[in-house]
């Protein structure tokens, strides 16, 4: 078969089983933890998408292979640019996709150069949008205000139009960009991120993971994964933990700017004994395993990743439910029932401290918690069921394969379909979480 007609995904004269599978390249900047959220909603689909139905590989523009290409169950490939400028790695670029011949260029994190450098190449081009971004605000002189993390730049502007759809994760998302003009209707789809959670059955033993990472043995540990910046809420973190009781510790894993100047905090409150700053790590599962709850206490998050995985682990979680999607009532990840989460309106200020009562609030819950951990085990429990059935990589891996096969087809828009199928999920969860509740008020009553 010529490479043409490869590229051609068979259409109405074939049956499913016959066609060709789609040829996706996903593009991510580099193989390394420090990618972030982007690099794990990459790697999940590439890793869960029906491979006779989507044929996944993964470009990285930056460096060389690291942590997703040693356990990456597609081929992955490094075009080792050294930077935006470096324009001796554009041919590369283009040798590399004329030879890959994929029909969908999936862009993962927003590569400007390489976009530019695929001009004139056939591939269908998509992107993936992973935050709500918002326009600067002009307040933002006033002392103590800060800026939305995710800014709509001109910049941010042009690559969007330079591609075909665009895939947001989440309503709230897509909401903004169609707002500003930028996108359109019937060419974006919301593809919710997801986790294997499978990967969280069995987790390493307690001891042996508290052993490896040089963390205490017996100490009660509160913990937090995210890249050490200012909207994680990392100060609130030190603040939660100087409220809790001796036998509660902190462990921070993640780097960032933030790093020294937190470490300095601790020193300076006399906490330095009692958080453990463990840095970036590959395999979180370790981190998870050696937890007893998870702090969450971001400014604003666009989805919370990290929530979907504690969930997954059996760690419950206290923290703030400040500005994000992560609960957007159309298809929230967090609800009341799975989640200790304070509520607090930041109303566009996202430098707004976190008053001193409801840290004193947050703190007693996480006690309380403490003491009696077997109040806390059914709101684990309804945890563990909600992300299994409503964001699971196979729920998403779907979700993604309908936009990819839609993306090509240019049929009607199947985002009402995609609707429709997450609601189908979170009724089927609700169901379990109420026959769940049925059956202890049954056994409540024997």
């Amino acid at each position: 078969m010529s490479p043409e007609l490869a590229k051609q995904p068979a259409r109405a004269s074939s049956t499913p089983a016959e066609c060709a599978p789609l040829r996706v390249a996903m593009v991510h900047y580099r193989d390394s933890a420090i990618g972030g959220g982007s690099l794990r909603v990459g790697e999940t689909i590439a890793n869960h998408v029906d491979p006779k139905r989507i044929a996944a590989e993964m470009v990285f523009a930056y460096g060389s292979a690291g942590p997703v290409a040693q356990s990456a169950r597609v081929p992955c490939h490094f075009i080792g640019a050294r930077g935006p400028g470096d324009f001796a790695a554009w041919p590369r670029a283009r040798a590399l996709f004329k030879k890959l011949q994929p029909d969908i260029i999936h862009f993962q994190d927003g590569v400007v150069w390489l976009r530019a450098a695929l001009t004139g190449m056939s591939a269908r081009k998509l992107v993936h949008v992973h935050a709500r971004y918002a326009s600067r605000n002009k307040k933002s002189s006033t002392v103590g205000r800060q800026n939305h993390p995710y800014l709509a730049t001109p910049l941010f502007r042009t690559f969007l139009r330079s591609t075909d759809d665009q895939v947001c994760i989440n309503h709230g998302a897509r909401k903004a960009l169609l707002d500003f003009g930028w996108i359109t209707p019937e060419r974006s789809y919301v593809v919710y991120n997801s986790i294997d959670v499978t990967r969280f059955d069995h987790l390493p033993a307690r001891a042996q993971a508290r052993a490896d990472l040089n963390l205490p043995p017996d100490a009660l540990l509160l913990g937090m994964i995210c890249r050490l910046v200012w909207e994680k809420g990392c100060f609130d973190f030190i603040s939660v933990i100087e409220r809790l009781p001796q036998r509660w510790q902190g462990v921070v894993c993640g780097d960032g700017p933030q790093r020294v100047e937190l470490q300095r905090a601790c020193e300076a409150r006399g906490l330095a004994g009692r958080i453990h700053f463990i840095g970036v790590r590959d395999d979180v599962r370790q981190v998870y395993a050696a937890l007893d709850a998870y702090a969450f206490l971001s400014h604003y998050e666009p989805f919370g990743l990290v929530l979907a995985e504690a969930m997954a682990a059996g760690k419950p979680i206290f923290g703030i439910r400040s500005e994000g999607e992560f609960s957007e009532a159309a298809y929230p990840l967090v609800r009341d029932d799975i989640a200790e989460l304070q509520p607090f309106a930041r109303d566009g200020n996202y430098g707004l401290v976190v008053p001193p009562l409801m840290l004193d609030q947050l703190a007693k819950r996480i006690t309380d918690f403490g003491e009696h951990p077997e109040s806390f085990r059914d709101m684990i429990a309804r945890a563990r069921t909600w992300v299994e059935h409503c964001f699971d990589s196979q729920v998403q891996a779907e979700a993604m394969t309908r936009v990819y096969q839609n993306l090509l087809a240019r049929g009607l828009s199947s985002e009402a379909r995609l609707d429709e199928s997450y609601q189908t999920r979170r009724q089927q969860a609700e169901l379990l979480l109420s026959a769940a509740n049925h059956k202890e008020s049954v056994a409540a009553i024997a």
